[in-house]
């Protein structure tokens, strides 16, 4: 077995210590579940809970289709609480080691720093797709029942586009632990450049489609079936990634 499988297993094994397979698949599968079920039903909730007061809702209103609904899962549900929880998750992954002396422990045996970087970008990138990707998945069963059928090929391309966005903000957050010692610092830092990605946007379309943040875009497109797709996006992610993990590499080595 070599360093780099080591090491992953050993976060991995940590991860379900801490049941955290768990507890983020359960969040998740509670985000997926939530929004089909407004969508469905804001009328008989609003009702139910006596905040209709004022509210009209228009019985004539158009029915969202389901590749609006999966899209409004993962736009208002995923890429908000989601994604700042799972940041929250794994804010320590760097910080930690180094605070409690178990970076220098591991770097001083015969392991090299990029495989100690690059189980922490794989065990950590499975361990937030195992969590979305069933949270996901019951999203898209109950927005079938609900709203209609949807191309299973369509979604599964999404989730696949999608998980590069989460491998960047993994390595991402490696990168501004090496910097930043405090992991509430790192857990803020991480999702206020993770959300000024997301909505940069609006503010500037050119640069927009040269960051990392445009990989979103066309995993939703795949959603909403547009076939004027610019899969360059795809290559500046994974440029993006690598660029996090060798500025890493070269923040430790100096230290």
């Amino acid at each position: 077995m070599t360093n780099f499988q080591t090491l992953m297993r050993t976060e991995l094994i940590e991860a379900l210590k801490e049941f955290k397979f768990i507890w983020l698949t359960l969040f998740f599968v509670i985000l997926g579940v939530t929004q089909p079920l407004i969508n469905k039903y804001m009328d008989v909730i609003l009702k139910n809970v006596g905040g209709a007061d004022g509210i009209t809702i228009d019985p004539n209103r158009q029915i969202p289709s389901s590749a609006e609904v999966l899209l409004s899962t993962v736009s208002g549900q995923f890429n908000q609480i989601g994604l700042i929880i799972l940041i929250i998750s794994f804010m320590g992954l760097i910080a930690a080691d180094r605070n409690s002396g178990m970076q220098d422990f591991i770097l001083t045996r015969p392991v090299l720093l990029q495989s100690y970087l690059l189980s922490k970008l794989a065990s950590h990138w499975i361990i937030s797709m195992f969590s979305i990707s069933i949270g996901a998945a019951v999203s898209y069963l109950y927005t079938m029942m609900l709203f209609g059928t949807f191309s299973f090929s369509s979604f599964l391309f999404f989730l696949i586009l999608y998980s590069l966005w989460i491998l960047y903000v993994v390595s991402l957050a490696i990168l501004i632990s090496t910097f930043i010692k405090s992991p509430i610092l790192i857990a803020v830092t991480t999702i206020l450049v993770s959300m000024a990605l997301i909505m940069l946007k609006g503010f500037n379309h050119i640069v927009f489609q040269l960051s990392p943040g445009n990989i979103l875009t066309l995993a939703e497109k795949q959603l909403l079936s547009i076939q004027d797709l610019n899969y360059f996006s795809i290559v500046t992610c994974f440029f993006f990634i690598l660029c996090n993990i060798y500025l890493a590499y070269l923040k430790i080595k100096r230290s």
